[in-house]
């Protein structure tokens, strides 16, 4: 037996075997990659599409009637939600006339942490639109919607 020719033949094949491997490997890069672009323009032409329904959208024009007054007719316009104007005024700190500057300095420190927290918690809870608190309430206050 000659054994140096069989390391040889095997050392061969696994040669033969990595080449075969590596360029399967770069087919299915070079697929994966041209499979990405393809998404990736699909994407782009649908945001595009997207964009330019939503820049022009179109609105019929409703018929006016003739007998309704010209003051009762609304012109027909999506209805757009705007945010109410923030009207909420802090009312000022009543300040204790007993208290040294030291003690208001942290009692102000204790309002603000108190506001803080309250207004972390006020986000954090979910709660339905009827304001009834039972157990289907829970429901709606799960943490993982909120995050």
């Amino acid at each position: 037996m000659d054994y140096a020719a069989d390391i040889e033949q095997i050392a061969a094949e696994a040669r033969r075997r990595s080449a075969q491997l590596s360029e399967d490997i770069e087919q299915i890069n070079r697929r994966s990659a041209q499979a990405a672009e393809d998404v990736a323009q699909r994407a782009i032409d649908r945001l595009r599409e997207l964009r330019e329904a939503d820049a022009e959208p179109e609105i019929p024009e409703a018929p006016v009637q003739q007998d309704v007054p010209a003051e009762f007719v609304t012109p027909a316009e999506p209805f757009r939600w705007q945010p109410a104007p923030a009207t909420a005024v802090e009312p000022a700190p009543v300040v204790d006339p007993t208290l040294t500057p030291e003690q208001q300095q942290q009692a102000e420190i204790r309002t603000a942490i108190a506001r803080a927290r309250a207004a972390r918690e006020a986000r954090s809870v979910a709660t339905p639109s009827d304001g009834d608190y039972d157990a289907e309430t829970e429901y709606y206050r799960r943490s993982a919607w909120l995050e």
